[in-house]
């Protein structure tokens, strides 16, 4: 039993010894709950959200549906709107969550005993929102159906002959993402990069610490090794993982959820530079670290925060102002956001290039132009280490 407590002692004092580790033990776990209590909003209350209404019917029967939805729905959810450039110009801007429709002749298919639907509008801003209020509706739409239900069997008994017979509504999509609208292909995107960049995270920590621990770093400084092609060999290594990780996500989400893939070229392309700008970051981390412990220590540190923050599982604009801010400071937020809207809004690389391509692409010349000059003057970095 001896040697059991003395391994177990000396392993603890090795593990907290040093300022790092106590920064992995306590700092991490505390700011991590920080994170999430000040983020973390309550995704399904409705009252969180801001839902435009646009009647473009004006029939008897579309305000009835109106009503109906408006008794299920309380507080200052519904937002009227009067015309379709507003309800666009605010869908646009990000002023509205979403927008609920009543079509033109909605009111004209009741009468006539035909099958009608209500529409749902998308906001382009708050893509994650969108898909949670859209899954929201058709929850409350069956409700509503139900509603209908009762209705038609109370008119049969009151007046048989001149009844009106109102099918349950259907709430579909308007625009070109029809059955894309929902959860899984929100999510789907977003989490094949978190996974290319989880997994170019843990190898990463060991890359220029592995060589420095096992000497093999002391041989290249005294080499003819050209050490600007010697990163970049790594980076490409490393980015060349990561997109073969992710793609792998990707093809598996197609086979078992069918989603994910449906834009090969555009997704493996966004993969491809997300990835090569984390690759920059965590490279210039592993040669600044001087174990693999401290490397993995800091990595780590920066992803924990990222995943909060990046917008894939907590919408970006229901946080405060200061971890808005802070969330461009990792590459995964500008990644997820343009893999989403690729995969879900059917947009084009052109229209996710300045919001979220050029970001990425100053993040990976940036921290790969860093990493260069920090290997290349490896001797300055281990007299400091």
């Amino acid at each position: 039993m001896g040697d059991f407590f003395r391994a177990f002692f000396n392993e603890i004092r090795i593990m907290y010894r040093s300022k790092t580790g106590f920064f992995l033990t306590v700092i991490i776990p505390i700011a991590a709950m920080l994170l999430i209590g000040l983020i973390f909003p309550n995704l399904m209350n409705m009252q969180n959200y801001k839902i435009a209404v646009y009647n473009a019917d004006k029939g008897v029967y579309s305000n009835l549906a109106l009503s109906l939805v408006y008794g299920m729905i309380k507080g200052e959810t519904l937002v009227r709107v009067g015309n379709e450039k507003e309800m666009n110009k605010g869908l646009n801007s990000g002023l509205y969550d979403g927008a609920l429709i009543v079509p033109k002749g909605f009111s004209k298919s009741i009468q006539e005993g035909k099958k009608f639907h209500l529409v749902f509008a998308p906001s382009t801003v708050n893509i994650q929102t969108s898909v949670i209020i859209y899954d929201t509706f058709k929850t409350l739409f069956s409700e509503i159906g139900n509603a209908v239900v009762v209705r038609n069997i109370l008119e049969l008994y009151r007046n048989p002959k001149n009844r009106v017979e109102i099918i349950p509504p259907n709430l579909i999509i308007s625009g070109p993402y029809n059955e894309k609208m929902n959860y899984v292909n929100f999510m789907v995107p977003g989490l094949s990069i978190l996974i290319a960049m989880v997994s170019v995270a843990i190898t990463l920590s060991t890359s220029v610490s592995y060589e420095r621990e096992n000497g093999i770093l002391k041989g290249i400084l005294i080499s003819t090794v050209r050490r600007p092609l010697h990163v970049l060999g790594k980076i490409l290594a490393h980015t060349v993982d990561g997109v073969v990780k992710g793609t792998i996500a990707l093809i598996s989400a197609q086979i078992f959820f069918s989603s994910g893939f449906e834009t090969p070229f555009r997704s493996v392309l966004l993969l491809l530079i997300g990835t090569l700008s984390f690759v920059g970051i965590g490279m210039t981390i592993s040669i600044l670290s001087s174990t693999q412990r401290i490397s993995n220590i800091l990595i780590i540190g920066y992803i924990l925060p990222s995943i909060f923050l990046s917008g894939l599982f907590i919408p970006l604009h229901q946080m405060p102002k200061i971890a808005q801010l802070i969330s461009k400071a990792f590459p995964i937020t500008f990644a997820a956001d343009a893999l989403q809207r690729i995969s879900v809004l059917n947009y084009s690389i052109s229209n996710v290039f300045s919001n979220d391509v050029l970001p990425l692409l100053l993040y990976s010349v940036t921290f790969i132009f860093l990493s260069i000059i920090l290997f290349s003057n490896l001797e300055r970095i281990e007299e400091v280490n």
